[in-house]
């Protein structure tokens, strides 16, 4: 049983190259960790993103269907049509040849365009008119 004896050379390689393998080490658990918690977050924020888009077009749809059952133009009615038609539209599947961020931005114009046509100014989602609150100054001590 002999064993190859080791010069001080040796030894320093055996240290250097074991400090490299424990970083490489590191890194390779730290990014298996990350895309772990990448994932996680990135579907929480996918879905959460999804809901709210939701809530916005479910918003537009009820506003487009109630003002369909009033009187109005033809060319109010056609832009009010053409809202519904693309929100019916609207990719309802995980599809990831569908333009998304392109249908939503076709909503979003058509329904400004269509408030613009009603005369309303009101945002979605704003508070009722209420005068706003005088804020008075206290230069007091």
């Amino acid at each position: 049983m002999t064993s190859p004896s080791r010069d001080i050379n040796d030894l320093f390689d055996d240290i250097v190259l074991t400090e490299e393998k424990e970083a490489r080490l590191g890194y390779e658990e730290g990014l298996k960790d990350g895309q772990e918690q990448g994932n996680e977050e990135g579907y929480k924020l996918g879905y959460a993103q999804g809901v709210s888009l939701g809530e916005e077009l479910g918003n537009i749809l009820g506003q487009v269907v109630a003002q369909q059952q009033l009187k109005h133009t033809d060319k109010v009615r056609r832009s009010l049509e053409h809202l519904r038609s693309l929100i019916e539209e609207f990719p309802r599947t995980n599809d990831p040849q569908a333009d998304i961020v392109g249908a939503v931005q076709d909503i979003r114009s058509s329904h400004r365009r269509l408030r613009a046509l009603l005369g309303s100014k009101k945002t979605p989602g704003a508070a009722t008119s209420e005068p706003p609150s005088v804020e008075h100054k206290d230069y007091s001590f």
